[in-house]
């Protein structure tokens, strides 16, 4: 501060120091606002920067990944048509093991009751032993309202579990829809996409509307049509893959 001359005053600027004589407020104010300016500025040019940056390394929609077929051998890369097909749902409930030990008698709650049919196949296990399953069928189908349906499910094959408690999965047709295997679905950053098979051999993600998800699999509602392959075994590698080349 010595070489200041007396009734000097600093001002200070959003970089640099400043000694003046003394000012006005007019010409201290001017100070302050240029400073504010250049912090303006460099806080604008580090948002352009960061911008260009996601905008580079964004991969594109319709950029295709080219997958060499030693990488197809060893993914055992796998394509699946979208087609028609029927959509099973499992309906999981518990019951009881009566005491021929070879009926299991549940509850089905009414949203799900509706799809259940006699005949309809069944995983049957109990909680203590889930390592052990019964292969089983629907028998008989008492509705009970809206509330739902109280359902027999004959083992095939007397049980030899010490415990009554049994897990019944009954698996349900839901219909014919458009679908494509579970596997073919990656979700990511809250969307649904799966990676299509393109003329040139390589694969393009695509955002799809899902609907019924059944354990194999999922009703397509938009942005897929009957006839293109997806990929379903690799599809995590191609999303990498992907991922990684960027735009």
């Amino acid at each position: 501060m010595s070489g200041c001359s007396p009734g000097a005053r600093t001002s200070w600027t959003a970089r640099t120091t400043t000694a003046t004589r003394a000012a006005g407020p007019a010409k201290a104010g001017h100070y302050v606002r240029g400073g504010l300016a250049v912090a303006l500025l460099i806080g604008a040019s580090l948002a352009i920067d960061a911008q260009s940056v996601r905008d580079h390394t964004r991969p594109r929609a319709d950029r295709s990944t080219i997958v060499s077929e030693s990488q197809a051998g060893e993914l055992t890369l796998t394509l699946t048509e979208v087609t028609v097909r029927p959509i099973q749902v499992w309906v999981r409930t518990a019951g009881v093991l009566d005491f021929s030990r070879s009926v299991v008698t549940a509850f089905v709650p009414g949203g799900d009751a509706a799809f259940v049919r006699a005949g309809q196949r069944v995983r049957a296990f109990s909680p203590e032993s889930r390592s052990r399953m019964y292969q089983a069928r629907v028998a008989a189908v008492a509705p009970r309202g809206a509330a739902g349906a109280e359902v027999r499910a004959t083992l095939l094959g007397e049980s030899s579990e010490a415990s009554s408690r049994f897990v019944l999965e009954i698996v349900t047709e839901r219909g014919d829809f458009l679908s494509v295997p579970n596997e073919a679905i990656i979700e990511t950053g809250g969307k649904r996409i799966v990676y299509v098979l393109q003329p040139d051999g390589g694969y393009a993600p695509r955002d799809v509307g899902t609907g019924i998800q059944g354990e194999l699999f999922t009703q397509v509602l938009d942005g897929l049509k009957a006839g293109e392959q997806v990929v379903t075994i690799g599809s995590f590698f191609i999303d990498a893959e992907h991922k990684l080349k960027g735009p």
